[in-house]
């Protein structure tokens, strides 16, 4: 396994790092929308949102698909983030003390 960062391996071309980077933009997007609508689908059945409105310390009102639709853009929100998180993780370089084999 390479511990150089894909962008100075020479057998890929300026074209493919952007096919490689975007396939990974998508990949993150996709996994982050499956997850948020997990979540919605169990946070909405436990949860009625026009009776959230009507919990929170400042007057909101919100008719239930408001609820839905924001409930969604949050959890969305939230996975993209914590998904892109662990994508630039995997993705940094490996440092020289995982790079020593320390059975040579």
């Amino acid at each position: 396994m390479s511990t150089e960062p894909i962008s100075h391996n020479r057998d890929f071309n300026e074209r493919q790092l952007k096919r490689i980077f975007w396939r990974r933009i998508g990949i993150v997007l996709w996994v982050s929308f499956f997850c948020a609508a997990v979540e919605s689908m169990v946070f909405f059945a436990l949860f009625d949102p026009a009776y959230l409105g009507q919990l929170s310390s400042f007057a909101v009102d919100l008719s239930p698909w408001q609820g839905y639709a924001l409930g969604f853009a949050f959890f969305w929100a939230f996975t993209f983030l914590a998904a892109l998180f662990a994508g630039v993780v995997l993705a940094l370089p490996r440092t020289r003390l995982a790079k020593r084999n320390p059975h040579t």
